[in-house]
């Protein structure tokens, strides 16, 4: 069995929580995929929060003790993938005899912990539970702090657990900064002395070289993970090409053909050199949304959504995923003669297992008014474009009346003629509930019912294509959990439930800070999201936020705007100027009162 859609959930987790409440979810958390990994396993993998880890436990207990193919625990995952330390706390709470246990390579949870950068944190909780493993040797012979030391990147905080010392005071964000110019420089290194090395080494290097030359060609917006512009790779490499040789004609071949190879080397190590300086940049005292090296347009769009952190962490899953499988096509290029590029066991396991590119699941949208359901569905058509997950950005946005007529056929027909028009992008259909109601001006009383079968049938012939629309349906709650309850296949196709909870004051209030920007006005230099939210909560109550929600930023920002048409009228009769792209505090306050009603 490949990954169920719980284990796809698990890489994200953003609707993992949701997918909890349904009764299928504890048969769900005990399925393994064709390498015995639980869902309990890929969670751990991508660094799962506490809740989620404890959501899991408590649906099928004994998969904290249960191995996967290679003998891993959960904890041995978690160890390995950097999990956050109380979900390392939560599984060593369910199996403590977890921490003694070992892998078909001999490797304790602690070994892994310590070869693979874990937090100071973790290793600590490792230790603690099993001390005697820090004398334990796996199967290459090596203990967890022979393992620590001969990986440069471990931090000196780690190396004193396991020496048995204190670790040394954190360090500042300057002086984690300078470690990683220094690791940075040591890498730079090894690569030229790669380059000119014969034997295995030199080959692995013009493997290395290749595999992101494959990337830049066929799957750009993986580099952006790696720190590296992939626009600026291209105008390089193009350059690189051109200067080499391959612009020229006549002279020895095989020279002009050595020549390109060096420009191209030289252009990917020089764009490996400029992506260590950009992240070397001391982070300290600059806002997330500073502009620091490279631009990467998913993560931009991901970042513009307010709040909703579930659905981005379950975007950013599925990115995660989708990289790693473009990262192993690279590395791992089918030739046809059975000859790969870069060996599987250099990968490790998880770029060796060949899971196929991940295919984003249909949705269902739950939310109030004004919660960001129809804005996220338009903004998922541009990062799943991005991603190569969809092959146009199109959204197409409907309800009932375009996909209803007089009769039957005529049914069919509009259904059809909306799916091919929103073929390779998403189709949004908002108050998906409707369809199950009936109408007099119809005369099929099923109408609802043969747009849903048409929708069905788009979704199950498209298993093994790639083209027919992604399918979203948004509604409000009650309406929508009813509507699905009488519509069960229409409910087992989409895997992945969304819901869209009320805003609060200091989103909303970020939400108008945003459209005051993108109106191309700006605030007064007092006023900031805390004292807009301050505002909101005392000027209007929470029953009547959720019936408006996002609308309230609009309305908001549509009274300042008066304010400041009022002022510009009252400047012609006066000796003054005014800023007509200004908004002062008086105008919030004043829109606030006149305008929130």
């Amino acid at each position: 069995m490949s990954d169920t859609t719980l284990h796809e959930l698990c890489k994200g987790f953003g609707a993992l929580l949701s997918r909890a409440k349904t009764p299928q979810f504890p048969e769900e958390a005990g399925r393994v995929n064709d390498r015995g990994n639980l869902p309990l396993h890929a969670a751990c993998s991508f660094q799962a929060s506490q809740d989620v880890i404890d959501a899991l436990l408590k649906a099928y207990p004994q998969g904290a003790s249960q191995p996967n193919g290679v003998g891993n625990l959960p904890l041995h995952q978690a160890a390995m993938w950097q999990a956050p330390a109380d979900a390392v706390e939560l599984l060593l709470v369910h199996h403590p005899d977890g921490a003694t246990c070992r892998n078909q390579y001999g490797s304790l949870p602690l070994h892994m912990a310590a070869s693979n950068q874990a937090s100071v944190e973790v290793v600590k909780l490792l230790v603690d539970a099993y001390p005697d493993a820090l004398h334990l040797q796996n199967d290459d012979g090596m203990t967890p702090l022979d393992l620590a030391l001969a990986d440069e990147s471990t931090s000196e905080g780690v190396i004193a657990v396991l020496e048995g010392r204190p670790p040394p005071p954190e360090l500042t964000k300057r002086q984690k900064a300078e470690k990683f110019m220094e690791r940075a420089d040591a890498l730079e290194r090894k690569l030229v002395s790669l380059r000119g090395s014969g034997g295995r080494q030199g080959r692995d290097f013009k493997d290395a070289v290749a595999a992101v030359r494959r990337l830049a060609d066929c799957y750009p917006q993986a580099l952006y993970s790696a720190g590296i512009d992939p626009n600026e790779l291209e105008i390089a490499l193009s350059n690189a090409m051109m200067d080499g040789g391959g612009g020229r004609r006549g002279g020895n071949a095989g020279d002009a053909a050595k020549k390109q190879q060096t420009a191209v080397e030289n252009a990917i190590l020089d764009a490996v050199k400029k992506r260590t300086k950009q992240n070397a940049v001391d982070p300290a005292g600059l806002d997330e949304r500073d502009d620091i090296g490279v631009r990467d347009r998913v993560e931009d769009l991901i970042s513009s959504i307010v709040g909703l952190e579930h659905i981005k962490c379950q975007i950013r899953g599925l990115r995660r995923t989708t990289e790693i499988c473009d990262l192993r096509e690279s590395l791992l290029p089918d030739h046809g003669n059975g000859i790969r590029g870069l060996s599987a066991a250099m990968l490790g396991v998880t770029l060796s297992d060949d899971v196929g590119r991940p295919r984003a699941p249909h949705m269902i949208f739950f939310g109030n008014p004004g919660t960001g359901k129809t804005a996220v569905a338009r903004l998922l058509a541009k990062v799943y474009h991005e991603l190569g997950i969809l092959r146009k950005p199109k959204f197409l946005e409907v309800e009932r009346m375009d996909l209803i007529a007089a009769d039957q056929r005529g049914t069919i027909a509009k259904t059809r003629e909306v799916l091919d028009e929103a073929r390779g992008g998403i189709l949004f259909i908002d108050e998906a509930y409707t369809l199950g109601m009936t109408s007099k001006r119809s005369r099929a009383e099923n109408a609802g019912i043969d747009a849903m079968n048409e929708i069905i049938r788009s979704i199950d012939t498209d298993e093994a294509g790639r083209d027919s629309p992604l399918v979203i349906l948004a509604g409000f709650p009650t309406e929508m959990n009813l509507f699905l309850a009488r519509h069960d296949d229409l409910r087992r196709r989409f895997d992945v439930t969304f819901e869209f909870p009320d805003y609060t004051c200091h989103e909303l209030a970020e939400i108008f800070v945003d459209l005051v920007h993108a109106k191309g006005f700006y605030l007064e230099e007092p006023i900031r999201v805390e004292y807009i939210a301050k505002l909101l909560a005392k000027e209007t109550d929470a029953r009547w936020r959720s019936e408006r929600n996002g609308r309230v930023s609009e309305m908001l920002l549509a009274g300042a705007r008066t304010e400041v048409r009022k002022r510009i009228r009252s400047a012609q009769f006066e000796e003054h100027e005014v800023d007509p792209q200004l908004i002062l505090r008086p105008d919030i306050e004043t829109a606030m009162v006149n305008d929130l009603k």
